[in-house]
């Protein structure tokens, strides 16, 4: 009995079937970083679970582009198109600047022909009113021919307003020859002659009665 039981099979109890691991899941268990990434992989519950991230969009996201339209087969169009998109904007940029020195000379000639209008305006009227051929008189109420004063009130002002600028003058200088040397020559000892001090200018009989007015 005991020969006949050694020679019958043992009794089948619960199989557990266990798959066999494919070539990368044993490369994984080689390299540390790939282990780690498989077991977070088959992590369950609540975890974080490892996403494999591919380069390739899937078809029905938004950047997903068929292998046939990835690439440019044209190239001499692309380069073609380039060219003319460039050269556009050359011209476009060209004709803003003639635009733009074109407005401005044409304001300048604008202003010019404004200058010369007036200037020839200013020129008629002067010709019409004859203000310059009226009288030929300088400046100033003096001839530098003759020097002379000129009559009337403005002769008599500038004749006084001389007269007081000298007396001025020659009042300074006896004032600084008295105070620096006390009337000698420091280096030759002699007297030195005395700054002549002309009469105090009256005023005209016009500027008398404004000033007791």
């Amino acid at each position: 009995e005991r020969r006949l039981s050694m020679e019958r099979p043992p009794e089948l109890g619960q199989v557990h079937n266990i798959p066999a691991k494919t070539r990368q899941e044993r490369k994984g268990e080689v390299h540390k970083e790939d282990l780690e990434k498989m077991r977070l992989r088959q992590r369950r519950e609540c975890y974080y679970h490892h996403e494999e991230v591919s380069l390739v969009q899937p078809p029905d996201s938004l950047g997903y582009i068929p292998e046939s339209d990835r690439f440019i087969t044209d190239s001499a169009a692309v380069e073609k198109t380039e060219r003319d998109r460039q050269i556009a904007r050359k011209e476009h940029i060209f004709h803003n600047k003639r635009l733009g020195r074109a407005a401005t000379e044409e304001q300048r000639w604008k202003s010019m022909e404004a200058e010369y209008e007036e200037d020839a305006a200013l020129q008629l009227q002067i010709r019409q009113e004859g203000a310059f051929c009226r009288s030929n008189k300088t400046s100033m109420p003096y001839d530098p021919v003759t020097l002379k004063y000129g009559e009337g009130r403005d002769g008599d002002c500038l004749r006084y307003s001389d007269e007081a600028l000298k007396y001025r003058s020659a009042l300074r200088a006896d004032n600084l020859q008295r105070r620096t040397n006390s009337g000698f020559n420091p280096i030759t000892g002699e007297e030195t002659a005395r700054v002549p001090i002309p009469e105090k200018p009256s005023p005209p009989s016009f500027m008398q009665l404004h000033a007791g007015m």
